[in-house]
């Protein structure tokens, strides 16, 4: 992204806004004061009954309950966490069978600690974010 003279990152969220905006872009935190940025809430999406987060490797993005697939990445929403294979749209974005998400090889893993759950590569004996080993509960 290029700067502009004036333009100014957000205390709270870290969005870089252009010189003219009074309140930031991503989280509505005023340009000039405003309340402690430590305890400024800007999530102020609401989930309703119904509503559901998108399982998809590093997605999560909140979707409505009327919506069948996420509105960020377009996976089809899964009745089984962490279910990326049959849930995906089109089996042409992501292999012929769409047993894999996109940048993925085969023997790839995901952490099964909760609250990781990140993207781990085959050659990985333990997860690179939380050191948790690769077979820990009897996952492979």
């Amino acid at each position: 992204m290029s700067w502009s003279a004036g333009d100014w990152i957000c205390n709270v969220c870290q969005n870089v806004n252009f010189k003219k905006r009074e309140a930031c872009h991503r989280c509505s935190y005023p340009k000039y004061g405003g309340p402690d940025p430590s305890t400024y809430s800007y999530n102020k999406t609401e989930v309703l009954a119904g509503d559901w987060y998108c399982t998809a490797v590093s997605c999560g993005a909140h979707n409505y309950a009327s919506r069948p697939n996420c509105f960020r990445c377009g996976a089809f929403k899964s009745v089984y966490p962490g279910d990326y294979g049959a849930y995906m749209m089109g089996s042409d974005q992501y292999g012929s069978d769409a047993s894999i998400p996109p940048g993925w090889k085969s023997g790839d893993w995901v952490c099964p600690r909760i609250g990781c759950g990140i993207h781990n590569y085959a050659s990985r004996m333990e997860c690179f974010k939380c050191k948790t080993p690769r077979g820990f509960g009897g996952a492979v």
